[in-house]
């Protein structure tokens, strides 16, 4: 400690430093927290007199910053000296004997006092016998019961009395605690605020029935329903707790529409279809039942096509659509490969077990020339395809799964001049090992069953190559060839790709990857092509950029190819 006269030479203002020794961790960062000395160190400079009055608070600052972590005698010695230009507060802290957690006693009562979400909680219960006395998990268990209760419809739950009893003599503690979860409430009736739709329409989005056990998550169902619609731009699900009447709590959902009609242009550009420019004109409603259309043109060097869809939503099932299309196209992604379609028909979606299922029932007429082959089929076209993507970004996810399955057939003899069955599944992955490294895996793998494969037009055979699938080739230009030696295609597809990247600065990041397949008539391992190389990432604002550079490593003198290409991982 400072002399009385060593005091009165040093007593002029001064900034501070303050030391804390004996504790570290979580503990130490909490006490420099609760420490006001601690805390005004950097608001200027202080007289002798100002950090005494600081310190003389720090020893019960330092003690209540322990007890959260189970110290409640903790022993401070503290010392305030000149340190060159500056004070400096020294914190010597012993933290004692922990406090043990002796008994425990928590009760449950209330109409819920016997249902299994309250048992499992307090089997969860974060503190045991012997244990040290933590305040934060106790807390945090507390809010959980809290949250649980009100998740599941127990809205006026309470804590009659929470204690904790410490003999700091002893270093023990008694842990009270009666919990009552109140009444279970129920859903009561919904009223939709907008003046747009049909109310029993907007009845179809409702993941429950009134009457039934009320559950946070079921109206987040709802607001996420009527957030994918095309309708309105904002859904504002509000329960009414004050206003329920024998337990039923009413539902108003408060909903702004969207312009009936939208306009939309863009322009792209990737590599393997060359400069692209696209219009879409959407009706999102043209009934009080929720129909909606929309007409595409899509104009690129190897691809142009105009497209009608409309929609009729609720089809047989609350998540269900009913979309008639009809379209026309013209596709040349090369000089020896080209299409002229047209397709009309039914396409009936809904979501199940987690997926998507779409049926599809379309009447095609094709014309095609690819290599030596060519001809017009017509086909009546049966399938499904069951779809599935889970991540935790929409434009650079860290986590994510992305699943397609898709079977399409037709017969000779239903309206059809070829048969054939096409099948494929495509998956990709994506885990972060750390927060800026990424790893991503790709395997596509497709079969063909006929025995009229040169009839088929060549969107239903296999071919590899390009942004999507082996870099460092062409466009489609891995598969079988005919006796000129074009590509024309396969029966069987097998693609697998390995990335990695790593985020260097904000929005941007480095990968390399190494990718093989092959478009065959037979799975031959032997016959894969493979690629690797080096680009980089960028999550622009108009959606994730990728630009690839890649070596044809299956082919002689390995040669070089870029590859651009612009749209989510997943």
């Amino acid at each position: 400690m400072l002399t009385p006269a060593r005091a009165a030479a040093q007593s002029g203002a001064r900034p501070l430093r303050v030391e804390i020794t004996g504790i570290s961790g979580a503990e130490q960062r909490n006490a420099l927290a609760v420490l006001t000395i601690a805390r005004d160190t950097k608001k200027g400079t202080y007289t002798l007199a100002q950090v005494r009055r600081m310190d003389q608070r720090a020893t019960g600052e330092i003690e209540t910053a322990l007890q959260p972590f189970g110290f409640y005698r903790p022993t401070v010695i503290h010392s305030v000296a000149a340190a060159g230009n500056r004070w400096l507060a020294r914190y010597t802290i012993a933290p004692g004997p922990a406090v043990r957690v002796r008994t425990m006693s928590i009760t449950l009562t209330g109409a819920g006092a016997d249902a299994g979400i309250f048992r499992e909680a307090v089997r969860k219960f974060p503190l045991q016998q012997g244990d040290t006395l933590r305040h934060l998990p106790y807390e945090a268990w507390k809010l959980a019961l809290l949250t649980v209760a009100s998740d599941s419809g127990y809205l006026q739950a309470t804590f009659d009395t929470t204690a904790l009893n410490v003999n700091r003599e002893t270093s023990v503690a008694d842990i009270l605690v009666r919990f009552d979860t109140g009444p279970r409430f129920r859903f009561g009736a919904v009223t939709f605020n907008q003046d747009i739709l049909d109310p029993s329409f907007l009845a179809t989005r409702i993941p429950f029935r009134r009457g039934q056990p009320f559950q946070q998550q079921k109206l987040l169902q709802l607001q996420t329903s009527l957030g994918e619609d095309p309708y309105f731009n904002m859904v504002e699900v509000i329960p009414r707790p004050d206003s329920a009447t024998n337990l039923e709590v009413p539902i108003e959902v408060d909903l702004a529409a969207r312009r009936p009609q939208a306009y939309e242009l863009g322009l792209g550009y990737a590599t393997d279809n060359g400069p692209r420019g696209r219009a879409l004109a959407t009706f999102r409603w043209l009934n009080r039942k929720g129909h909606h259309a929309e007409v595409e043109v899509i104009a690129a060097f190897n691809q142009q096509s105009i497209s009608g869809k409309y929609f009729i939503p609720a089809f047989g099932n609350p998540t269900g659509v009913l979309t008639l299309i009809a379209g026309y196209g013209l596709l040349n992604p090369n000089q020896q490969n080209s299409s002229r379609t047209f397709i009309v028909g039914p396409q009936l979606s809904r979501r199940r077990f987690g997926w998507r299922e779409t049926f599809n029932l379309n009447y095609q007429r094709t014309s095609f020339g690819v290599g030596v082959d060519s001809g017009v089929v017509k086909l009546l076209l049966g399938g499904v395809t069951y779809e599935r993507t889970r991540s935790d970004s929409r434009i650079f996810p860290s986590s994510g799964l992305h699943t397609r399955i898709d079977i399409t057939g037709a017969s000779r003899g239903l309206a059809s001049t070829v048969s054939f069955v096409h099948t494929e599944v495509n998956g990709k992955v994506i885990v972060s090992p750390t927060a800026r490294w990424r790893v991503l895996a790709r395997a596509d793998v497709g079969r063909v069953f006929t025995n009229e494969l040169r009839s088929l037009p060549p969107v239903y055979r296999f071919f590899a190559g390009g942004d999507q699938s082996v870099r460092g080739y062409r466009y489609l230009s891995l598969g079988p060839r005919d006796s000129l030696g074009t590509v024309i295609g396969g029966r069987s597809l097998l693609v697998g790709s390995l990335e990695t990247d790593y985020q260097f600065i904000n929005r941007f990041a480095v990968a390399v990857f190494v990718d093989a397949g092959n478009a065959m008539d037979t799975f031959t391992l032997s016959d894969l092509k493979e690629g690797a190389g080096a680009g980089i990432r960028w999550v622009s604002p108009i959606g994730l950029i990728r630009l690839d550079g890649a070596f044809a490593l299956s082919t002689a003198g390995t040669p070089f190819r870029l590859h651009f290409s612009l749209g989510p991982d997943l």
